[in-house]
C-alpha cells in the first residue's frame, strides 16, 4: 500500500508525518503563550476564529526551544472528527488526534514523497536524539534518513507533561 509523507524540516533532521493527518501549513502567527503551560506548548493561536494549540516540537524531541517563531511554520493537523471518514482504508488506525486543533512548530516543510508501507523500517539502534516511542519507523531517502513521528505519541508526551504541571 502506498503512503504519502509530508516531509520537514526541525533542525538538522528530516522528520515526516502521514499526509492524511495534514490540515495544512500555516505561516504568519501570533501566539499567545498559556500561563504555567510546560514548555512543550508554545501557546494558543486564532486561525479563522478557531483556536489552535501550538506545541513546540523541539521541546517535545528534548531539543532546544524554538525562540525565533517569525522563521517557522506550525503543521496544522486535522481534528479527529475531520479523519474519522477514511481512518480505516487509509491505515491510520492507531492514530488518536483529538478533538482540538493542534499544531507543530517546525522550521520548514519539505515536499510529499510516497513510499510503499514496507518501506517504513523500525528505528534503528544508534537513532539516539529522538525517543524511540515517538518514532513509527524511519525511510532512507537517498543518503538521508527520513524520521516518521508517531503523533499520536508526541500528542500524549505533550498530554501527560500539562497533567503534570497543573498537579505540580
Amino acid at each position: 500500500m502506498n503512503r504519502q509523507i509530508a516531509t520537514f524540516q526541525l533542525d538538522d533532521n528530516l522528520l515526516g508525518v502521514d499526509i492524511l493527518l495534514v490540515k495544512e501549513v500555516y505561516r504568519h502567527m501570533s501566539i499567545s503563550p498559556i500561563p504555567d503551560a510546560p514548555p512543550q506548548l508554545k501557546g494558543l493561536m486564532n486561525l479563522r476564529g478557531r483556536v489552535v494549540t501550538v506545541i513546540d516540537l523541539k521541546v517535545c524531541l528534548n531539543r532546544p526551544s524554538t525562540e525565533q517563531v517569525d522563521d517557522s511554520r506550525l503543521l496544522i493537523f486535522k481534528t479527529e472528527e475531520e479523519i474519522l471518514g477514511y481512518r480505516h482504508r487509509a491505515g491510520l488506525d492507531g492514530v488518536e488526534l483529538g478533538e482540538d486543533i493542534v499544531g507543530f512548530l517546525i522550521d520548514r516543510m519539505d515536499e510529499v514523497v510516497t513510499v510503499e508501507t514496507d518501506e517504513i523500517l523500525p528505528p534503528p539502534p544508534n537513532l539516539t536524539d529522538i525517543e524511540e516511542d515517538l518514532i513509527q519507523g524511519v525511510i532512507k531517502q537517498g543518503e538521508h534518513l527520513l524520521i516518521l513521528l508517531d503523533v499520536t505519541a508526541v500528542l500524549e508526551k505533550v498530554m501527560r507533561a500539562a497533567a503534570g504541571k497543573k498537579e505540580g
